[in-house]
C-alpha cells in the first residue's frame, strides 16, 4: 500500500500596466520665442492581481481490497502473493528448508488463484508431478470453474545436504494438504478430496545463480 500527499498552489500572478504619454509641440515666427511649455508623462499606477494558494489538502489513504476465501459465491479474491524469504536463496540446509517452505506456499497459492507464473520461476519444467498438478488447475479454471482449499504444509523436513551422482541434493519432507472442492462455473461443488494425510515425500532441489531449483517432487521410491 503506498501513500501519497496532494500539494496544490494557486501561482501569484501579478501583472504591471505603464501607459506612458509624452506630447511636445512648437510653433513660431521670428519673434523670440515665448515660455516654453513642458507636458510630462502620466503614468498609470501599478496594478496588481493576486491569487492566494488554496489550503494545503492531503488525500484518503489508497485501501487495500480485503482477501477472499473462494466458496460457492466464486473464486478466491485479492489473495496476496506469498513474499520470498531471504533465506530461501542461501546456499545451506536451512536455506533448502527455507525454500521448500515458500515452494509450498506458491503450490497453495496457485491452486485457488491458478497463478503459476512465480511457482514455475522456481521448477524445473521437467517435474512431472508438478505439472500434473498445475495443467489440472488450469484445466479446472479455463472451464469457468474454480479451486476452493488445497493448502500444503510442510510439518518436517531433513536433508543430508549432499550432492547425489547427479549434482543435485535430496530432502525429505512430511507434508499435508487440506481437503479440495471443486467449482463449476455456476457455483455448483463438482468435486472433492478429503484432507490427506501427512506423508513423507522426497524433493529433489538443485542450487544455481544464486538460488534454488525445484527439480522433483514425489513419494520415495518403492512405496
Amino acid at each position: 500500500m503506498s501513500r501519497g500527499t496532494g500539494l496544490q498552489r494557486g501561482s501569484a500572478v501579478v501583472m504591471a500596466v505603464v501607459l506612458g504619454y509624452l506630447m511636445t509641440g512648437c510653433e513660431g515666427d521670428a519673434s523670440p520665442p515665448g515660455p516654453s511649455a513642458t507636458v510630462t508623462s502620466a503614468s498609470a499606477p501599478e496594478q496588481t492581481t493576486s491569487t492566494s494558494p488554496p489550503p494545503m489538502t492531503t488525500p484518503p489513504e489508497p485501501t487495500t481490497p480485503e482477501p477472499t476465501a473462494a466458496s460457492s459465491d466464486g473464486p478466491a479474491a485479492n489473495i496476496p502473493v506469498p513474499e520470498k524469504p531471504a533465506l530461501a536463496d542461501e546456499n545451506s540446509v536451512e536455506g533448502l528448508e527455507a525454500f521448500t517452505e515458500y515452494w509450498f506456499e506458491l503450490f497453495s497459492y496457485g491452486y485457488i488463484t491458478n497463478d503459476w507464473d512465480e511457482f514455475l520461476e522456481i521448477t524445473d519444467s521437467g517435474c512431472g508431478t508438478c505439472g500434473n498438478v498445475v495443467e489440472g488447475v488450469q484445466e479446472q479454471f479455463a472451464a469457468g470453474g474454480w479451486a476452493a482449499g488445497g493448502e500444503a504444509e510442510v510439518l518436517t523436513f531433513s536433508s543430508d545436504f549432499e550432492l547425489n551422482t547427479a549434482g543435485s541434493i535430496n530432502s525429505f519432507v512430511e507434508v499435508g494438504q487440506d481437503e479440495v472442492t471443486l467449482f463449476s462455473q455456476s457455483g455448483e461443488a463438482v468435486g472433492e478430496s478429503p484432507r490427506s494425510e501427512p506423508s513423507i515425500d522426497v524433493l529433489i532441489a538443485t542450487y544455481e545463480q544464486g538460488g534454488w531449483i525445484m527439480l522433483d517432487f514425489g513419494s520415495p521410491e518403492g512405496t
